[in-house]
């Protein structure tokens, strides 16, 4: 399978880009820095850009079976890259005819689903820009008439994969999970249907 991974030099993006590789598909990492994508393999494409830039994302986009999304902003201030990042590649797919779109974003866009500590102190106080755009990047793909889904992961950790994660409709189970599990998850959405169109929280049992 082809694949496109946008956010790929990111914690989360490149166990993606690692583990897709090592199920052994064909992999595009977008990325504005590509000397951070510290991966080599004869399956890896790497594209240097911008998710402003149009043409560098539909570069990146044309020809893929799937494109996977962990973007990431790291500071709380007001920002819309996550939005109109998102809305140039899905754009980008519609052109080029690709359908298969996964999203991480995070538990909290539905406003009651990360606990109360989180979605009441937490949230407000330290990340309220930041989810204000991750509430504009879900409306975007919901609005879109691809194959989507929106995964909710909680408290993501740098732990191994567990392979024994827990997906739920709504509130997660508990307060964290790996990183690599978010990635197992996302790739398997590459094929699996079951989720298509909704927005599953991810966690550790």
């Amino acid at each position: 399978m082809k694949i496109a991974v946008f956010g790929a030099t990111g914690k989360t993006g490149i166990l993606i880009v690692y583990q897709a590789l090592n199920q052994g598909h064909e992999v595009t990492a977008f990325a504005r820095d590509p000397s951070k994508v510290t991966i080599r393999h004869t399956h890896l494409r790497i594209i240097r850009g911008d998710v402003t830039e149009m043409e560098m994302v539909k570069q990146a986009v044309t020809g893929q079976d799937a494109v996977l999304c962990a973007l990431g902003v790291e500071k709380n201030k007001p920002d819309t890259t996550l939005s109109e990042g998102t809305r140039n590649i899905l754009t980008a797919m519609e052109s080029e005819g690709v359908k298969r779109f996964i999203c991480m974003s995070s538990a909290g866009i539905l406003g009651n689903d990360a606990g109360f500590w989180f979605g009441r102190i937490i949230l407000p106080l330290f990340l309220n820009h930041i989810f204000e755009d991750k509430k504009r990047q879900a409306e975007v793909i919901k609005a879109s008439a691809l194959e989507w889904v929106i995964i909710r992961p909680t408290g993501l950790t740098d732990s191994p994969r567990t392979n024994t994660y827990k997906i739920n409709p709504g509130v997660p189970t508990s307060r964290t999970v790996p990183r690599a599990d978010v990635a197992d998850f996302m790739l398997k959405l590459t094929t699996d249907k079951r989720y298509d169109r909704t927005l599953p929280a991810i966690s550790s049992h």
